[in-house]
This record gives C-alpha cells, structure tokens and sequence, in this order.
C-alpha cells in the first residue's frame, strides 16, 4: 500500500507541472561526441564550446565537426538553435556537398537526438547518442 501511495504522489506531481518544465535545453546540453548515424553512414558529430567571447548568438561560441568511420574530418558550422534550446540547423561541410542537419534533443534523454537531413533534392534522416 506505501508503494501505491509514493507513486500516485510521484506521478501527481509529475502531471502537476508545465509540459515545458522537462522540454527545455540548454546549450551545454548539445556539448559532446555524438555516435551519429545519417541515412546508414556512421561517424561521430563533435559539437564543443570555443571559449570565444564571440558577444553573439547563443550559439556562436559553439564549434561542430563531423568523423567518419575512416576517420577524415568535416568542419561544419551551426546556423541557429531555436529559442527552447530543442533544435539546432548545423550545416556540415562535405566534398562537394554542404549539407544541412535539422536536429531536435530529445526532452526526456539529453543524450539522443534525432532529425532529418537533406541531400541531392531528398530528405533523410538521422539519429545520434552521446555517451
């Protein structure tokens, strides 16, 4: 009966607060190295603060670089993250091919994201962990 009681009071509480209470991000949230994988290619997403005292956007001391499985880098460069801190549109820079990311963190685990990418007129889409 205790057990009842603690989880009814848990789950009254949880249901109590704003939808937006979990939902937000941070920008620290997005620091990391991300196992990614886009439409079957594997690599590791890099996103890192600079220290710039850049005095702009949110995002503009942020730094993403993309590896692949044979290990050659790609710079890349973040275009904004939205005023929630849930989606960022990050742009990598590929052989003849500058490809945009649209990529949201998921609310409950900071540790996944997903999104879609675009490619040759096509979307597909992404997903990627942090360990």
């Amino acid at each position: 009966m205790k057990r009842i009681t603690v989880i009814a009071l848990t789950l009254t509480f949880l249901l109590s607060l704003p939808a937006t209470t979990f939902a937000d991000a941070n920008k620290e949230d997005w620091f990391g190295r991300w196992a990614m994988n886009h439409d079957g290619h594997a690599g590791t997403l890099l996103i890192t603060d600079t220290k710039a005292d850049c005095g702009g956007p949110l995002w503009c001391d942020m730094a993403v670089i993309y590896i692949d499985n044979n290990n050659a880098r790609f710079s890349g460069r973040i275009e904004r993250i939205d005023s929630k801190g849930q989606h960022m549109t990050f742009y990598l820079n590929f052989p003849g091919n500058t490809q945009k990311f649209d990529a949201f963190i998921f609310s409950w685990d900071k540790r996944k994201l997903a999104g879609t990418t675009y490619w040759g007129g096509s979307t597909f889409g992404f997903y990627a962990t942090r360990s």
